[in-house]
Formats: structure tokens, C-alpha cells, sequence
């Protein structure tokens, strides 16, 4: 028995290093690639990071070169995450925590990619400790502070956004402050801070996601901690949606562990970051209520989760001054255009019904017409919220907040699919897989437009092949589950013998895209004077 164990633990430890170092060398391709393709063309990057970051970026007439490699290496990476979550039967958690420190270490130690939010967040932190208010104006006030510090990060952040009031809530600006402030000042200092804070996010993620899947642990920990989405905008970028979904994960966890109290607590943080995590505060006193028994109990409980949502946040109002300013600025994301939002979609519909309307009236009516959409969406879960898991509900409605808004970017998507990955079954799963696998690609910089709306369409088609594929194939397997008067299995069954490394990421591979051939199925139990099978008369 100690031959056989010894015998089968080296081809399972070449297969767990080969993809560890593979998805090191795709995220270090597609690190070396972002640092050169750059950002915004006026933009003024604090630091050259050890020359991996282009002070000048991509200019249009140039090559492209840089662009497409940042395309390939995401691109592997996502191919990679989907060998391992076809072969996810046969990881221990060990090993997946050994890949995900392997492909997130380029993300760490380079320069942010895609997005240049957090030098925002670094000039609003430098806005609170130079006494100004980012909930009044934009960072552009840093302009009359006589500082080296100032002016540097004011010329790292996007044009875009220079003017505007923060969006973002009292913790957001709490951390921001936090970051500055152990920098002694920094802005570079601050930005490595924030990087800091998101990884230890991702770490914590990775481990609620776990607490909340029961038996599907594994699942949960590939499709957060290893999810290129994930590296790219939460480790690299450092979007404040590392600590929004982190503490959205907690309060989930604790919902599901009956403290009502911190649920909500940490519910209310989520929202001070960002404000559509506020959706979990509804969906969480709804499913609280309606578990009581009888009128009275549930007023008395409505009135007692209302009373101490309403301290909460009262509670991290008073973090900043000004700590309600943020309402005001709530539509500063509104102020980018994304062609391929729903909204700008619905807007180009409306043209040849309006022939006369201007471009900024057919955009407002699409972008009403897909928030009142969301409202409606929202309500519903919230209303019907004991129909399924609290975790769906506010998984649900966030997606739904987030593909409805006036503009997406790529990690919007993580506000629903974080709450998701720890319970959906394997349709859920396919759904969210390829909407984070074509997510991890969009947005690339480098290269024209042209061509990046390129990529994005070659995602998009392979996915939704993907997912045709995978729904055609699982049709006549169910139906025959469902004709032997069994369940099949979501769990892929572990081989007995592990394989040649290069033969089993094949076999993941196959098994994620095709199906994994015939499902395993769990038969019910044979009733009392019931003869099943061949012996059945």
C-alpha cells in the first residue's frame, strides 16, 4: 500500500507543477505585455516598475504587438483555468492554493493592467490627507496643492475621471486614506498598499466562497482564487471589488450560520465601498423575516434588522466628513460610454424609431429603460427570495445590477458571480465560466479598436459554441438519468489511477468542453416490493 502511494504521488505532483508553471508563464507573458501596451496615451505612470511599465504606451499607427501578446497570455491562462476545472475532481485544496500562488505572483509584483483606477484611488487618498473632500470635487484639486506627490499621481490618473466626485462610499475613502497614510504620503507606496489589501481580499474570497459551497469545495476555490477575472482586475488592478466581495462573501457566511446581526453589519460595509453591494441588505432582512413564525415575530424582526441596518450605516457615514457626499457622485461611472453595454445597445435600437433624437437623449432613454429593467429584476428576487438560496438572490440581482447599468467594465461582473460560484450546479457554473472567461479578455489595451473589438467577438463566439455544445451534449445524458429513475451527479467521479500529466490536462480539457462522457449517476434507493432493472416484470 506505501508503493502504491508513493508510486501515485509523482505523477500527481509533475501534473500540479507543470500547471502551476504554465500559468505562471501566461500571466508573466500577459504582465510583460499590459506593462507595455500601457493604459491612456495622457496619461503619466508613476514608476516605469522596473521598466516593465511603458511610460508612453500604445499610439495609434503603431504595432500592436504588445496588445495581442497581452491577448494570448490572458487567453492561456483562461484555457488553463478550464483544464483545471475540468480535471477538479482530482485537486486537493493544497494544490489549487500552490497554483493559485504560482499564477497570481507576476499579477503582484507588476503593474496594475487594463485600468489605472486605483492611481484614483492613491489621488483620493492624497485629497484626505491634504484636507480636501473627493465627494466635491474631483482630483484635479490636487492641482493647487504644492507637492511633488500631487502633481505626479494627478498625472497618472485617466483624463476620463479627473473631474469627478468619488464614487465610491465612506470605507472605499476610509481605505483610501489608510493606503496614503502608511505610505508616509507615497502615492506609489499607497498603490502597492492597495495592492496588499486586494490580495489578502482574494485570499479571504477564496476561503468564504469554500465555507459556502458544502461539498463543492473545490469548485469554489477554482472559480475565485484561480479565475483570470480575478487576477487580472482584483490582484493586478486592485479594484475595490476585492474588499466589496469579501465582505459580501462574509455576510453570506454569516446569514448562512444564523448571525443575523453580522450579516447585515458586513452587508452595509459592502455597500460603503460600493454601493450596489446595498442590494444584500434587503435580500438578507427579507429571508430573516420570513423565517419567523407568526405576524408579530416577523414585524418585530423586520423593525429590529431595519433598526440596525439603519446604525450601520449611520455608523460608516461618520468615517469621513462629508460621509454623505458619495450619494451625488453615484453617477460618475456613468460619465465612460461602453458600446457593448445593454444600455448603448437599446439606445441604437431606438434611432430608426426617433430619427430625430440626439445621441445623448437615445443613450439617457436606453440607459433608463435597462435600470428600470434591473429595479424590476431586484424586486422580484427580493420579493420571491424564499424560493431559492440567500446566496442566488443576491448573486442574481447584482448581475443583474451589474449587465444593466448605464456602462460595464469587465469586473463588474464579479459583484454577482463572487456570490455564485460556491453553490451553482453545473449549468450555473458553465454560465458563469464563460462569462468570466470572455470577461478576463475584453478591454484589452494595446492595440486599435478595431481590433480589440476583434478579440472580444472571437471570445464571445467561442464561448457561446462552448456552452451550445455542452448544453447539447447534457440533454440525452439527463434524459437518460432521468428514465433509470436516478440523479446525475454535478461531482465528475475521481479516476482510481492518476495519469501522465500531459494526458490528464487533455482529459480536463475534454471534459469542460464536451461533457465528461457519461454522467455519474446516483440511483435512488429501491422501495419495499419494487424490482427495478432487468428483473422488473
Amino acid at each position: 500500500m506505501a508503493t502504491a502511494s508513493v508510486a501515485t504521488r509523482g505523477p500527481h505532483s509533475r501534473r500540479v507543477l507543470s500547471t502551476a508553471a504554465a500559468g505562471f508563464l501566461a500571466a508573466a507573458l500577459a504582465v510583460v505585455a499590459g506593462g507595455q501596451a500601457g493604459i491612456v496615451d495622457t496619461t503619466t505612470p508613476l514608476t516605469t516598475w522596473v521598466g516593465l511599465l511603458s511610460s508612453t504606451g500604445y499610439r495609434p499607427g503603431q504595432s500592436w504587438l504588445a496588445g495581442l501578446l497581452l491577448f494570448v497570455g490572458i487567453a492561456a491562462l483562461v484555457l488553463l483555468w478550464l483544464v483545471v476545472l475540468g480535471l477538479r475532481g482530482q485537486w486537493r485544496e493544497r494544490d489549487l492554493w500552490w497554483i493559485a500562488a504560482a499564477w497570481s505572483a507576476p499579477f503582484v509584483v507588476g503593474p496594475p493592467l487594463i485600468s489605472k483606477d486605483v492611481f484614483s484611488y492613491a489621488a483620493q487618498g492624497l485629497m484626505l490627507r491634504s484636507g480636501l473632500d473627493p465627494y466635491s470635487s474631483g482630483v484635479s484639486a490636487l492641482a493647487a496643492v504644492p507637492t511633488d506627490a500631487a502633481s505626479s499621481v494627478l498625472a497618472a490618473v485617466d483624463p476620463t475621471w479627473r473631474s469627478a466626485p468619488s464614487p465610491y462610499g465612506p470605507v472605499a475613502l476610509t481605505i483610501e486614506h489608510l493606503a496614503v497614510a502608511i505610505s508616509g504620503g507615497n502615492p506609489l507606496g499607497a498603490v502597492i498598499a492597495l495592492r496588499g489589501l486586494a490580495v489578502l481580499c482574494v485570499i479571504a474570497i477564496g476561503v468564504l466562497a469554500m465555507q459556502l459551497a458544502g461539498d463543492r469545495r473545490t469548485q469554489a476555490l477554482i472559480l475565485t482564487v484561480l479565475n483570470p477575472l480575478v487576477l487580472v482586475h482584483l490582484v493586478s488592478g486592485a479594484h475595490f471589488e476585492a474588499p466589496m466581495g469579501a465582505l459580501l462573501l462574509g455576510s453570506l457566511v454569516a446569514a448562512k450560520r444564523n448571525h443575523w446581526v453580522w450579516a447585515l453589519v458586513l452587508a452595509c460595509a459592502a455597500g460603503s465601498i460600493k454601493a450596489p453591494a446595498f442590494l444584500a441588505v434587503p435580500a438578507i432582512v427579507a429571508t430573516h423575516v420570513i423565517g419567523q413564525q407568526g405576524r408579530r415575530a416577523r414585524l418585530l424582526m423586520a423593525l429590529r434588522d431595519v433598526g440596525v441596518s439603519v446604525v450601520s450605516l449611520a455608523g460608516f457615514t461618520l468615517l469621513v466628513s462629508n460621509g454623505l457626499g458619495w450619494i451625488k457622485g453615484l453617477n460618475t461611472p456613468a460619465l465612460g460610454y461602453t458600446p457593448f453595454a445593454p444600455a448603448s445597445l437599446i439606445a441604437d435600437l431606438f434611432k430608426p424609431v426617433v430619427p430625430g433624437a440626439s445621441f445623448d437623449n437615445l443613450v439617457t432613454g436606453g440607459r433608463v429603460a435597462c435600470l428600470l429593467a434591473a429595479a424590476c429584476i431586484v424586486i422580484y428576487l427580493i420579493a420571491t427570495t424564499s424560493a431559492r438560496p440567500l446566496e442566488h438572490t443576491v448573486g442574481y440581482g447584482l448581475l443583474a445590477a451589474a449587465l444593466l447599468s448605464p456602462t460595464i467594465f469587465p469586473w463588474y461582473l464579479l459583484w454577482g458571480a463572487l456570490c455564485l460560484v460556491g453553490t451553482a450546479d453545473v449549468r450555473q457554473r458553465d454560465w458563469l465560466v464563460a462569462g468570466c472567461g470572455v470577461a478576463s479578455v475584453a478591454a484589452i489595451t494595446g492595440a486599435p479598436t478595431a481590433v480589440t473589438n476583434t478579440f472580444d467577438a472571437i471570445a464571445a463566439v467561442t464561448a457561446a459554441a462552448l456552452l451550445w455544445r455542452r448544453a447539447r451534449r447534457r440533454k440525452p445524458q439527463l434524459a437518460q438519468a432521468r428514465s433509470l429513475g436516478a440523479e446525475p451527479s454535478t461531482a465528475p467521479a475521481i479516476d482510481g489511477d492518476p495519469q501522465h500529466t500531459v494526458s490528464s490536462l487533455a482529459t480536463g480539457f475534454r471534459r469542460l468542453v464536451g461533457g465528461a462522457g457519461r454522467p455519474e449517476v446516483r440511483r435512488r434507493p429501491a422501495q419495499p416490493g419494487r424490482r427495478r432493472g432487468p428483473d422488473r416484470r
